[in-house]
């Protein structure tokens, strides 16, 4: 095919009907956002602490300002964004470390699993919604920063 032959439109394989939105895609509703944001977070520290340990027996201390960096790509890449870690400042090393934290923790969402009655004997799984996500990100490193000005 030569380049003039090449449409500069592309028609879509299906259409998507623009009517109301089905129930399947209606963001899931979490009954105790409170009780689920702990659960969240208690997960996310537990990965942090992980790689904290990892990355201090490679010399890296991973501290609050990496963190905000961490968690500063995760919001932009929970928002539609490319989720960029901005490491300019940072060694290979660190940055190698702080992208394996970045990597581990993005998959987080869809990993997080709630739970939807559908039916009397049917239930549905639904990934954990985006905003729900940055709400946890966002509680989760105001703890991490309380805990450090505490020390």
């Amino acid at each position: 095919m030569q380049r003039e032959d090449i449409p500069t439109t592309t028609r879509p394989l299906f259409q998507v009907d623009q009517g109301e939105p089905s129930q399947s895609t209606n963001k899931p509703e979490i009954v105790n956002r409170v009780a689920e944001a702990k659960r969240v977070i208690k997960r996310l520290s537990n990965m942090i602490l992980e790689h904290r340990q990892a990355s201090f027996q490679l010399g890296v201390e991973i501290g609050k300002e990496e963190l905000s960096i961490v968690f500063t790509a995760l919001r932009n890449h929970a928002s539609g964004g490319a989720g960029f870690l901005e490491l300019t400042n940072h060694d290979e090393i660190q940055s190698h470390c702080l992208n394996r934290l970045f990597e581990e923790l993005v998959e987080e969402p869809s990993n997080i699993l709630y739970t939807t009655p559908t039916g009397p004997d049917s239930i549905r799984y639904d990934a954990m919604d985006p905003s729900f996500w940055i709400e946890c990100l966002d509680l989760l490193e105001k703890d991490i920063i309380s805990k450090k000005s505490h020390r």
